[in-house]
Formats: structure tokens, sequence, C-alpha cells
């Protein structure tokens, strides 16, 4: 198995497999499955889940054209793509409706507590599922989910961050929000481990399950502001985070002196009454190293998409995640062929488990032993309103942590707070 393959670039591919001999006479067209967000359970838009789609399309298209899988080729038809709104609910029958389509794998998943459903399923079928995002610290082990490969670090590299952010302010009590499924209660579990070993005293703690209303979210919120404490840890799937930023636009809670912490970035498109109380808040995110690459592959998700993208837009970051996490499957694919075995299941999955390869978002391969991507940058990012045109949400880096040592750098005067102030809590 060869553990060093290097991934040069959008069109790199036909110049980093050529000599390749097909191992068959006749071409063999691959189906894989697809389960991707583009809409939410509440029928809102995830632009992020959009962009997921079209950037593993834009995979499959190159790994066809390059011929790394020398005459074969990858076909995730739209039949065979389910829109499973990150929920839950439903999330096994939908990936069995796939799963019973004669497909390599099943991609995308990107979404932690149905991604635990999804991959027990898959687990009956002896099928992979290449995930994308579903960061969950239940999914890290290999022996509880032997089909599972994403190509994301857990929540605990995570929100153990946003954590020394905290500490480096000299915040001192926090509020924790969370909801209640795997994704929301194990990052809750970091925050309250982590906070104990910082000297940060969660003060008070909230779980609820998803879709809870607002008016339900705005009677725990209250309370907060009630107690006083100006530091609020909100660890939940995008749409619950989106109504607890609505509650402190409700109680007029974005002011100075606070500062808010999320596990999620807001879509580029939020709505008013949730960025007027997000303002200010800091959120985790995978870093991107610049490269000529990542810029080719900008330039052309903008030509697919019809408009300029944004860098730094939580939708970018899983578009390009999402490239990588195809192309990985695609690699696995080429290494099982080499060796000239069976392509099933099980050579699949041990393919994937000791693949190493430089993609878009870096290298990618998995710690030994786990599910986990070994080596992932952290970006900590600031929401800063809206940009010029008064409908896109800005986000802004201020902060990385080091992939290798793990050292946190701030830059803070980049940094605006809540109350749209550069000053920042206990200054």
């Amino acid at each position: 198995m060869n553990r060093s393959q290097k991934f040069l670039g959008i069109t790199l591919m036909a110049s980093l497999l050529c000599g390749f001999t097909p191992m068959q006479s006749e071409a063999k067209e691959y189906k894989i499955g697809g389960m991707y967000t583009y809409d939410y359970h509440d029928g809102r838009h995830a632009d992020w889940g959009e962009y997921e789609l079209h950037a593993a399309k834009m995979a499959i298209e190159d790994i066809n054209a390059s011929g790394m899988l020398g005459g074969n080729t990858l076909n995730m038809p739209p039949e065979l793509v389910i829109d499973y709104h990150c929920w839950p609910e439903g999330a096994a029958e939908k990936a069995r409706s796939l799963l019973k389509q004669n497909i390599v794998a099943l991609t995308g998943v990107d979404c932690s507590g149905p991604a635990v459903l999804i991959a027990k399923e898959a687990e009956k079928f002896k099928t992979p599922v290449v995930s994308v995002g579903a960061n969950a610290a239940s999914l890290s082990s290999p022996t509880e989910f032997p089909y599972y490969y994403r190509n994301v670090t857990p929540s605990t590299k995570y929100e153990g961050y946003l954590l020394e952010v905290a500490k480096h302010y000299d915040i001192k009590e926090i509020a924790l929000f969370h909801t209640t499924d795997a994704w929301g209660s194990g990052a809750a579990a970091v925050i309250l481990n982590e906070a104990a070993k910082l000297g940060i005293e969660v003060k008070a703690s909230y779980g609820y399950s998803r879709n809870t209303p607002v008016e339900e979210v705005q009677k725990r919120m209250a309370a907060v502001k009630e107690l006083g404490i100006k530091s609020i840890f909100i660890t939940m799937p995008t749409p619950d985070t989106v109504i607890a930023f609505r509650t402190l636009t409700n109680l007029g809670m974005n002011q100075p002196g606070y500062s808010l912490f999320a596990a999620e970035m807001t879509s580029a498109d939020e709505r008013p009454d949730a960025i007027n109380g997000a303002f200010g808040y800091l959120a985790p995110m995978t870093k991107l190293v610049p490269s000529k690459a990542l810029d080719e592959f900008a330039a052309r998700f903008s030509k697919k998409i019809g408009k300029k993208v944004d860098m730094n837009s939580k939708a970018f970051f899983y578009g390009v995640l999402s490239y990588d996490h195809m192309m990985a499957l695609g690699l696995a694919m080429k290494n099982v062929q080499d060796q000239k075995l069976e392509m099933n299941g099980d050579t699949l999955m041990a393919s994937l488990r000791a693949l190493s390869f430089d993609g878009l978002s870096g290298r990618q391969n998995l710690a030994p032993g786990t599910n986990d991507r070994e080596i992932m940058a952290v970006e900590i990012m600031n929401c800063q309103g809206y940009k010029e045109d008064g409908k896109t949400v800005r986000f802004v880096p201020v902060g990385f942590v080091d992939s290798v040592t793990g050292k946190l750098t701030i830059e803070e005067d980049k940094i605006l707070w809540p109350g749209k102030t550069s000053t920042p809590p206990n200054r």
C-alpha cells in the first residue's frame, strides 16, 4: 500500500497517475451513494451542504478525467443522492435505501447525530461510509464503527481551543447551551472537562433537544442574564445555534462586556435577528493553508456556481473538505485496483485507513487506531456582522492553532466583540 501519494492540485491527476494499466479489459462504472444536507429539517437552505454536493461532483469529474481508475469510472447519479436534512429521524432508513443499490460507498454524511445511525446501518451491508464534517467524538472508534471514514478531527480538538481563548482573556465563568443529540452532548462533555482543567467555572448548563422553540430557549437565556453571566458557550448544530443567537437579540444581550463562543459558523445568508445577537462571536473552523491549488479550486468553483465564493465562509470550507473526501475515496479505490484485489467493503476500508495524501485542506491520513484525521489545522473565526451589501455575513480569521504543536495564536487587534467593540471582556 502506497502511504505517500501526493495530491498536487485540481488538474494534476493525469501526471500523478500516468502509466497506469487497467486491470480489466472492460471498463466498469462504480456507483456511489450520497447523503448531503442542502435543506435543514425546518426548511431553511443549507448553503454549505449545497457547496459540498457541487464539490463532490467536481472531484468525481476530476477522478474520471484523470484516468485514476484506469478505464473504470465513478458515478453518483441524482437518484442515488438524498437530502437527509441533517436530521437523525429516518436517517438509517434513507441510508438503507441507498445501500441496497449495489453502491461501493456512501458519501457526504455531514452531520454527526445522523452519521452515528448511518454508519451502523452501513456496517450491516459492509459498505464504507466516507464522511465529511461529522466530527462527533463518539464516531472516533474503528471498533464501534468499522466501516466509517472521515476527513476531519473530532470535536474535542475544536471546543477545547475555544476555552483556551476564554482563558487567554481571563474569563472565570461561563454558561453552556447544548443540544442532547450525539454531537451536542459530546461537545458539551468536552467543554465541561476542559473548563475544569483551565479553572473556568461552568456556572449554568442547559441541554435540550434539537429544534426546541425559540421561546423555550429564551427562558434559559433570560436566566443566564439574570445570573449576570456574560460569557456564553453554544455547542449544537447550526439551526439550533441560530435560535440561541436570536434569543440574545431579543433580550438585548449583545453588549460590550459579553463574550460569545459557538462550535458552528452560521451560513452566509443568515437572518438579521440572529446575526444581531451573534455579532462578535468566535467559532473554530478548518484552517485552509493558501496555495495555488486552493486558488484554482476557488476559481473553478466560482464558475460552477455562477458567483464569486467567499473563501472565509463556512460553505467554502465544507466545499473544500467535500472535494477532499471524494478524492480520498478515489485514491483508495485506485490502491485496491493496483493491488489487484476485489473491490469490496473490506478491501476499500483497509485502503482508506492506510491512505495518506495532500488534499486541498492539507495532509489527509487517519491517526492510528482511530477514525480521526491525524493532523488538521484549526482557525478561530470572528463574526463581524454583515458585509457592505447588508445581507452577507462576514467572518474574519483572528487566530489559529498550529497543527503540529497545538499552540494557539490570537491576533487580538482583529477581533470585534459583542456590542461592536474592539475592547475585549475584562479589560
